[in-house]
């Protein structure tokens, strides 16, 4: 390359439901500049969705070429994005297509696929392996050669979701509803819920109850903190269940949580052949949910490996686009 010709450079994309991250690195090096911004799951999310891809691919784009002096071409895109699954990858592609082309990034030169294929691949397990992931989302995957041949969840917060930071935020506020309506056993849940909305959930004195019921306080506090539309903000009572094991309500949560993970990873490899990839904040997080589920994997000598983040498989991947390579993973059979 002469010295007047632009560096060829790569954009990487970890996009999940709550949030996402991108980062711009050469074509071989280290990486030159991130950027971070919400999340962008088309179910979750909605429409504004391909809007928050586009603005923090202009970011990296400005900070990289920043560093750079003004100079860079994009060579390859690969983004594995919450939600880009089978069932709306062609619209997902489509409309990712179109807000990048503005940044004039050709959309031939973009890869784009679901979070499951880029998290996997940060595993570093290789190509074949279990990718369980419990994020905003929740959903298993068993990968041979890097496709996806058997699946358990990912249905979304409607229909499954089981495990995920949404399913967990969604059980709690049940329980404690459930507490407060006198349909459901006492619970500490329902104190540490009021404390996070800052609300007296028992006798609503502090503040006073703008009601005179606490339930329906409950029910306008979570009007005005969750935004219509967008399931994925129940995920931030999530922690909750663990910050109180010992509650019998909370321990319920948890072991459930807890056992359908286990229960999908036997019933996706019954015979203990396969390395697992724990991915997701449910999973990879501090927490009795982590600590539970890798503690029984590996007391039963099964290899467990950690994928914090989808941004080293993306990279791969989108380094493999700029050479020619064919990437574009398969859906599950």
């Amino acid at each position: 390359m002469s010295e007047d010709a632009p560096q060829l450079l790569v954009i990487a994309g970890d996009v999940g439901g709550t949030s996402s991250r991108l980062a711009l690195a050469p074509l071989d090096g280290a990486v030159i500049a991130e950027a971070e911004g919400p999340g962008a799951n088309l179910r979750s999310s909605g429409a504004a969705a391909f809007d928050h891809i586009a603005a923090t691919a202009a970011e990296v784009l400005e900070r990289g070429r920043a560093a750079l002096g003004g100079r860079g071409e994009v060579a390859a895109v690969a983004l594995g994005i919450s939600g880009a699954g089978p069932a709306r990858a062609a619209e997902v592609r489509r409309a990712v297509g179109d807000r990048l082309d503005r940044l004039g990034i050709d959309r031939a030169r973009i890869l784009v696929t679901d979070d499951l294929h880029t998290a996997f691949l940060s595993g570093g397990v290789g190509d074949d392996g279990l990718l369980v992931l419990a994020g905003t989302g929740a959903v298993a995957v068993r990968f041979h050669d890097r496709e996806a041949v058997a699946r358990r969840d990912g249905m979304g917060w409607l229909l499954g979701d089981i495990g995920s930071a949404v399913w967990l935020g969604r059980r709690t506020l049940e329980a404690v509803a459930a507490d407060l309506d006198g349909r459901g056993p006492h619970t500490r849940l329902t104190e540490e819920i009021g404390g996070m909305l800052d609300l007296d959930l028992r006798e609503g004195r502090l503040p006073p109850s703008a009601t005179g019921d606490p339930r329906q306080d409950l029910i306008r506090a979570l009007d005005e903190h969750l935004p219509a539309g967008a399931p994925a903000a129940l995920g931030r009572f999530a922690p909750v269940p663990g910050t109180i094991p010992e509650d019998p309500v909370a321990r319920e949560i948890l072991d459930a949580a807890i056992s359908h993970v286990l229960d999908t990873v036997e019933a996706l490899d019954p015979h203990s052949e396969l390395p697992v990839v724990l991915a997701g904040s449910v999973l990879t997080g501090p927490g009795p949910i982590h600590d539970a589920v890798t503690g029984t994997l590996r007391a039963r000598r099964r290899s467990v490996s950690l994928a914090r983040n989808g941004l080293p498989g993306a990279l791969l991947l989108a380094r493999e686009t700029a050479g020619g390579r064919p990437t574009t993973p398969a859906g599950p059979r």
